[in-house]
This record gives C-alpha cells, structure tokens and sequence, in this order.
C-alpha cells in the first residue's frame, strides 16, 4: 500500500475566548487544545500533574538515578491514550489567517513567517527552511532546519545527505539549502480558533518531538508563544529535559501557571 505526504487540515472552527479568571499562560495552553494537566496554582510548581499519579512516585525516585526524569512512555510499554496526552510536548504557536480552501499552505506560511522572525532574533543563528514527510503515517508532518551560532554548534549532529537520490523520509529535501543544519522533528496542526486582542485567528501550533537541545533558547526569543511542560523528552528514549514549572513565553516576557497571574520580563 502506497503512503501518502500528509496534509495540514483544519481540526476544529471553534473560537477560544480567553476566561479572564484564569491566568495568561493558562489562557495560552488552553487555546492551543494541545495541553492536559494544567491549572493555576500558588506555587507554579504544582501547576502539573500526570494523568497516572501511581507512577510519580516512581518516576522522581529514577531521576536521582539518571539525572533526569525517566521517559515512563516508553520504558513501561502502551500507555492509555490519556496518559500520552498528559505527556505533551513543548511547542511554538502562532496565530494567523487560514482560508479552508487553503489550510496546509497558509499553515505553513504562518509558521515559516513566525519560524523566520524568531531566528532573527537569535544572534548568529539563522532559519533555513522546513521539509514534509513523506508518509503520514510518521508521528511528524514536517522537520525544520537552522543554521549557525552557538544554538547549532559543530558538536551537534548535522543533516547531511549526499545521495543523488530523493530523501527517503521527506519529499522537499534540498540538500545545498538543509545539509550543515540542525534540526528538530516536529508536528504542525491548525487546532481550532482563538479571540485575541478583539481579533478572531487561526491557532497553529508546532510541537516539537525531538532535538530539543537548544529549545528554551528558541522558546524565549519566540515570535509567537511557546508552550513548555514541567519535563518531556523523545518518546522511548528514557531521557527527560526537566524545568523547576511549566511556562509560557510571549513577546519576551515568561507567563507562569499561578493564580496571581505571575509574568516575568526577560531580558
């Protein structure tokens, strides 16, 4: 059985008002219908909890171990579908217009623009480009390339085909354009509506599921939102990347999960 590319659809046309009782960040996670787990809290700390509270214990006893909170994923097999959901990823959104005649290209237009003015932001470092799988079948839709300064440094693995034949994982592969750059796995999806600043816009978020080295550098310089779980990892890998609570960055300020409302400016 042939596969085919995947294509970008809309997922839902439902609008997210923004719940003036709830803080920024929570606000944020909710619009993307991305997230699980969340709520505002006193201490952002406790902001998330895990769909399975039996395997906490567990997994904090293993971090001493490992130095980082073990992938329970994929070391203990099959999980329900509401832990995996639990598990989210961290993730850029952006927002913008989508004609439904024109979803995957507009899509792609808003996050290629909102992936552009992000790497402008980080000295040395430039954006290149993205690819599409080849068969949607693969938990990715795209894999996107930068280039440059100390976010991709020379000890970090490089993309580097040199086959004269087309790439075998992705069908707009360029090899003169993509070989030299780092890269990340990631799954673009145009999840539904969202009323902000008194403007309906589409919400397309970019989860990121691998190559997560450099990621909150990315995330702080952001030029739309990013969204970032209190630990996540490759699925399987047994490895975690850990923050002291879940957060939300927009327009150079870190918004935390508390009912306070808490942001913090960065510089």
């Amino acid at each position: 059985m042939s596969t085919q590319p995947p294509v970008i659809t809309q997922e839902s046309i439902e609008v997210y008002q923004f719940d003036d009782n709830a803080s920024f960040a929570l606000n944020v996670a909710q619009m993307t219908r991305k997230t699980a787990g969340l709520s505002d809290v006193e201490l952002p700390e406790d902001a998330q909890f895990k769909a399975n509270s039996g395997l906490v214990g567990a997994e904090y006893a293993m971090s001493f171990l490992t130095g980082g909170l073990v992938d329970l994923a994929g070391s203990m097999g099959a999980q329900s579908q509401a832990d995996r959901a639990f598990n989210w990823k961290p993730m850029l959104v952006f927002l913008g217009d989508v004609n439904e005649k024109t979803v995957d290209a507009d899509a792609l237009k808003i996050v290629e623009k909102g992936l552009t003015e992000t790497f402008n932001n980080i000295e040395g470092t430039q954006y290149v480009g993205i690819a599409r799988s080849r068969s949607s079948h693969l938990t990715n839709n795209f894999m996107y390339f930068y280039k440059g300064g100390e976010l991709c440094h020379s000890e970090r693995v490089h993309a580097n085909y040199t086959s004269p034949e087309p790439h075998p994982l992705f069908i707009d592969y360029d090899p003169e354009l993509f070989n030299g750059s780092c890269s990340s796995a990631v799954k673009i999806e145009v999840t539904g509506k969202v009323n902000y600043k008194g403007e309906d816009k589409e919400v397309v978020t970019m989860t990121i599921l691998n190559g997560y080295e450099g990621y909150d550098s990315i995330a702080v310089k952001t030029a739309g939102f990013a969204v970032v779980p209190k630990s996540y990892g490759v699925w399987g890998s047994g490895i975690k990347y850990t923050v002291p609570a879940p957060y939300v960055i927009h327009d150079n300020t870190m918004y935390l999960f508390t009912k306070e409302n808490s942001s913090f400016k960065l510089k």
